[in-house]
C-alpha cells in the first residue's frame, strides 16, 4: 500500500550527491523521481538511514535526510526527505 499523499514525478536526470558516508564524494547518481518534499535517487553505494545528504542538480541544491536505502538491480534506491519543498527551490532557481 502506498502511503504517500503527494504526487511523484518520474525523472531520469544525473545529479551529484555529497555526504560524509560516501567515499570520493561527490558521486554521480540518477534522480528517479521527485515530489514536494522528497527525492528518490539511484546510487551505486549503500547508505545508512538518517544520513544527511546534499544533492546538486545544475544550479539547484537540495539537502535532506535519507529515509530508506533498498537494493535494486545491483544499485541502491534511496529516499530522501528534503528540508525545503522541492518545487519551491526549483522555482526560485528558475526565477533568478
Amino acid at each position: 500500500m502506498n502511503r504517500r499523499t503527494r504526487m511523484r514525478f518520474k525523472t531520469d536526470l544525473t545529479v551529484n550527491v555529497t555526504c560524509a558516508e560516501l567515499p570520493g564524494s561527490p558521486v554521480r547518481a540518477r534522480l528517479a523521481d521527485l515530489s514536494v518534499h522528497g527525492l528518490s535517487l539511484i546510487l551505486q553505494e549503500s547508505l545508512p538511514e538518517g544520513t544527511l545528504v546534499r544533492v546538486d542538480w545544475g544550479d539547484v541544491t537540495f539537502t535532506g535526510e535519507l529515509m530508506y536505502c533498498k537494493p535494486q538491480a545491483g544499485d541502491y534506491v534511496i529516499g530522501l526527505k528534503v528540508e525545503d519543498p522541492v518545487y519551491e527551490t526549483a522555482r526560485k532557481c528558475v526565477m533568478q
